[in-house]
């Protein structure tokens, strides 16, 4: 059974009957104007393993994945302010641009990258400054409450995790699981743990960046995403906040193995949603600079069309920007008190 990733939803609000009358709509109207459009991201201490995208803007009534649009034959680099080296286009994959440096050039934290694209008589620039640190731990803490008690949720402890997970996988597969140290938590259910997205968790991340973050990004992935380890709740609840049960080729229920979500809080509840089988999990906590705060400030998600996001490519349109992330495994096991004989 593949991994397969959650997808969050934003509900959009309706402004209603006398919000509307107050305001006045624009009368202007704006030319479209053809730029580069540009999307980058880099990972601290990684090599430039993520596409650089480069296209060209698109009027509003042309689909934007129009293959025409696509640039594959821009100068594409990347500088430090001290050395600065070249994306390649990706053969058969237009408008991606990578690095194929051998060994490849790896991202530092704390420094400022500015990505420069040219193309014809276009050209962008954009900068962003790598998260300089990013720390974790999982304390013990009581700040929630089941029926009107306080409940004591013990931390964990946070073993680094600096692999790939295809590789990590692949070990797990052969035999080699006591070769990563990990914490175990247990599955708790009942109203108190599997009812709602703010249930108890079983366990919190504290985080700790230099400089602020903008975005706070947690991923956990099932590395046992099997049939016999799936996590079966069909309650009115895991429906409503997990979404329906689906089948397998063979019957089988299950969930995604993979959850994403992304936070603004120092305090990371670790709940029965991130969750979605026993066994094995690779948790990573991942911050970005400040540019995709920005980005995300000028209503990207169409709230309102005619409002633009906040971009930080002079001189065209896209978002460049920058992260650290930071991971850990931790086993989850079943609670003993209702597993079945």
């Amino acid at each position: 059974m593949n991994s397969r990733s959650s997808i969050a939803r934003t509900s959009l609000l309706i402004l209603a009957g006398g919000v509307l009358a107050s305001c006045e709509l624009p009368t202007e109207q704006s030319e479209f104007e053809e730029r580069l459009v540009v999307f980058g991201h880099l990972t601290a201490h990684e090599p430039v393993t993520d596409t650089v995208f480069v296209s060209l803007a698109a009027p509003i009534d042309m689909p934007h994945e129009a293959g025409d649009r696509w640039v594959s034959d821009a100068l594409v680099s990347l500088s430090d302010g001290e050395t600065s080296f070249r994306l390649w286009p990706v053969e058969g994959h237009p408008g991606r641009y990578l690095d194929i440096a051998t060994p490849p050039h790896i991202i530092e934290p704390g420094r400022e990258y500015t990505l420069t694209v040219e193309w014809q008589d276009h050209m962008v620039t954009a900068t962003t400054r790598v998260p300089e640190t990013l720390s974790i731990a999982s304390p013990t803490t009581s700040d929630w409450v089941c029926g009107g008690q306080p409940v004591v949720i013990p931390g964990l402890d946070l073993v680094p995790f600096n692999g790939s997970p295809g590789n990590l996988q692949r070990t797990l597969a052969t035999g080699g699981f006591a070769e990563f140290p990990m914490d175990t938590v247990v599955y708790l259910e009942g109203p108190c743990y599997t009812s709602s997205f703010v249930s108890v968790p079983l366990f919190v991340v504290e985080w700790q960046a230099e400089p602020a973050a903008g975005l706070i990004r947690t991923v956990t992935i099932a590395l046992e995403d099997t049939a016999s380890n799936a996590i079966i709740d069909s309650s009115f609840a895991a429906n409503a906040f997990k979404g329906p049960l689906l089948k397998d080729d063979e019957g089988n229920y299950y969930r995604a193995g993979t959850f994403a979500w992304n936070s603004a809080s120092e305090i990371i509840p670790f709940s029965w949603l991130y969750f979605n089988y026993y066994g094995p999990h690779l948790v990573t906590v991942e911050i970005t600079d400040a540019s995709i705060e920005e980005y995300f400030e000028g209503d990207p998600l169409r709230q309102n069309a005619y409002r633009l996001p906040n971009s930080n490519v002079e001189g065209g349109y896209g978002l460049f920007y920058s992260s650290y992330a930071a991971s850990f495994l931790v086993y989850v096991a079943p609670d003993p008190e209702t597993v079945q004989p």
